[in-house]
Order: C-alpha cells, then structure tokens, then sequence
C-alpha cells in the first residue's frame, strides 16, 4: 500500500547535518509517510549516512544522482515518490513533531485547500534556542512582492503535477519563489493556504547557505526573471503596475520631494525591473 505522505529530502554536503534532519522526520507523530533522500553528487559522507538511515527504517529511501542543483534534486524525489501530499524538506531543516499530522488532517478536511504550514522559528545552533522569523501572512499581492512561503509547506501530489516542477534555471534560493507562482498559475481558482499557529519547521541558519550570499544584484536579476515568466499572473493581481511593491520601494527612494512627474516614475520602474 503506498504512503499517505512523502517526504523530498535534497541532499549535497550536508553530512553533518543530515542525521538530525532525519531523526525530526522519524519523530513524526503522523507514520504513513516515506522519506526520499535525493543524493545530489555529495563528495562528502551524505549518501553514508543515509544509507544508514534507509537500513534502520525501511520508509527512508536513497537516490542518487550526478550533481543536478536542489530543483532537480526534488524533481526526482516527486518523480520516484508515491504519497498523495508531498512536503519538502532541506537537508539541514527540522521538522516539528506534529506537522505532517496536522497538515495532513487540514488537507483532508478540506479539499479545497492548496497548502498548508505553520510557524517556522530559526536557529543556528540547538532548536531549543531560536528567534523567530517573521514572515508576513500569505496574500498573493504579498507572494507577487516577495516570497512568504517557505519550501517545506505540505501540498497536495495532483496539484504538483499540474506544473513543470521546480524549475532548475533559479537558483539561490529562489526557485521554491517560482515554484509557488506557477503552481498558482496552474490552479483553476484562487489558492487557499493555511497556516498553523503552531511551530511546523525549524528553519536552520548558517554562514554560507544559499540564501545568504545573494547580492542586490542578484536579487533584482530573479525579480525581472519571475515577472517575465509570470507576466499573466502579475497583470492579474496588479493590472496597475503602480500597486507593486517594486514602484513603492523606488517611490520611498527617488520620490522623497516629490520631484518627479509619473512618466519619470514609470521609466524607472521598467528599468529597475528590466536592465
């Protein structure tokens, strides 16, 4: 019988914190799930100590594969996974005990539903010390500005496969960002998303990791990526690109006194998003 629930861990280099991570996976109070580490082209032990954890218990599974990047790491732990949810998870990540069960309850109570999370506190040493990370609640006109979901949401396995997955052409963290937009894209209505007051995720912070080194430039260069790939999306939630959070931040900085005309505004919103 398959799985209710699977679990994509990508993993490169992360055999000192891959143990950890799994053992939060092992603790869930919810048990039907499988575990599908994505092994992508470690040079250290990482694929060691999985194969450990798939010896111990036989819902950890092992694959793996030439260095691809994350976002084709996840695509093949979807493509060999069988659950019915999916949830994603970092190699260096931890899951609270009671996520799965109680995202996967909301998803089945309501099938209406697209995603499901929760509090996501951050760490960087023990999960017993964190801080918390404050992402703003979720609204598309607040998704369409900048990304308030995390990787690790728990989402239905039908609704994945209504896109083409995560897209390997974004990198530094950002691809979950495309991902989110075009499952939303796909969908035939509006997405519903959930979030859990309780603490779903410990979000590990660390000297080095993706999200760290992304520079101003490389940032504004995923901005006009992500609007030129979802155009349609944008003009639907922002037919006036006026109401973007992109015009506001140039207007807080170029329009202190009021000096320029809105033609001059608009030229410089075109060309932050696009040169």
């Amino acid at each position: 019988m398959n799985p209710l629930a699977s679990i994509v861990v990508p993993c490169f280099n992360m055999e000192r914190w891959l143990p950890e991570t799994l053992q939060s996976v092992l603790a869930q109070t919810f048990r039907d799930w499988e575990c599908l580490i994505v092994d992508d082209g470690s040079t250290d032990g990482s694929a060691a100590v999985a194969e450990g954890w798939c010896a111990r218990d036989g819902r950890f599974r092992l694959l793996r594969q030439p260095n691809a990047g994350v976002a084709a790491a996840r695509n093949a732990g979807v493509a060999a996974s069988a659950g019915r949810y999916l949830l994603f998870l970092d190699a260096d990540d931890l899951l609270a005990p009671g996520y799965l069960e109680a995202a996967v309850a909301a998803l089945e109570a309501d099938p209406s539903l697209t995603l499901v999370y929760g509090a996501a506190p951050r760490f960087k040493g023990s999960p017993d010390r964190t801080i918390p990370w404050d992402l703003p609640p979720f609204s598309m006109g607040t998704m369409l500005s900048r990304n308030c979901l995390y990787v690790s949401c728990v989402l239905r396995r039908a609704d994945f496969d209504r896109t083409a997955g995560f897209d390997p052409a974004f990198g530094a963290g950002y691809e979950d960002w495309d991902f989110w937009l075009s499952l939303f894209e796909a969908l035939p209505g509006e997405p519903r998303v959930l979030r859990l007051e309780q603490p779903c995720l410990y979000y590990r912070t660390r000297h080095g990791s993706r999200n760290a080194r992304v520079t101003d430039t490389v940032l504004k260069d995923i901005r006009r990526r992500l609007w030129d790939k979802h155009k349609n999306l944008y003009a639907k939630y922002f037919p006036d690109p006026l109401q973007t959070a992109e015009y506001q931040r140039l207007k807080r900085s170029f329009d202190k006194a009021a000096r320029w005309s809105l033609a001059w505004k608009l030229r410089l919103l075109w060309r932050r998003l696009f040169s």
